[in-house]
């Protein structure tokens, strides 16, 4: 049977697979919900604006230089919070990249231990398991005959 550290060591590094991945996964949500969190504030910002703009030209329809200037303002605002949010955007995605190759290159780490304990534990359990003896008897005297038969046969005609 295999021994308790080879099987330990197994599934600790199965357990820091699975680590690796609900951390990656983690981080992905929180870019995510930050950006999302993002947007809903700048839409409702927007929102908030325009609903003010069209309130100015309600109540001071005459008066067109204060409206003008109301609405280059707004317009001002609305380029700022895009292009703020597409620098966020492009600033998380470049992020999510870095994130993305540390996780492949801990996964390749991490799943090469896996598999050399995966090798351990079989060759133990292989070496240990009296089946597995017979077999390979089995296995080797289809494949090589003993040397004593082909004697008896070349014996035999003569």
């Amino acid at each position: 049977m295999p021994n308790n550290d080879q099987v330990q060591k197994y599934y600790t590094s199965l357990l820091a697979s699975y680590d690796t991945l609900a951390d990656a996964i983690a981080k992905s949500n929180e870019r995510g919900f930050h950006l999302t969190k993002q947007f809903a504030a700048d839409v409702a910002k927007g929102q908030r604006e325009a609903i003010e703009l069209g309130h100015k030209l309600a109540t001071e329809p005459a008066d067109l230089g204060h409206l003008y200037a109301a609405v280059l303002e707004a317009t001002t605002a609305a380029q700022g919070r895009a292009l703020a949010f597409t620098q966020n955007a492009y600033q998380e995605a470049l992020t999510a990249g870095g994130d993305a190759r540390e996780v492949v290159q801990k996964l390749v780490e991490v799943n090469k231990e896996t598999a050399q304990a995966a090798i351990e534990v079989a060759r133990t359990w292989a070496t240990a398991n009296p089946v597995v003896d017979v077999m390979k008897k089995s296995f080797e005297s289809i494949q090589h005959p003993p040397k004593d038969t082909k004697k008896k046969t070349e014996k035999a005609a003569v």
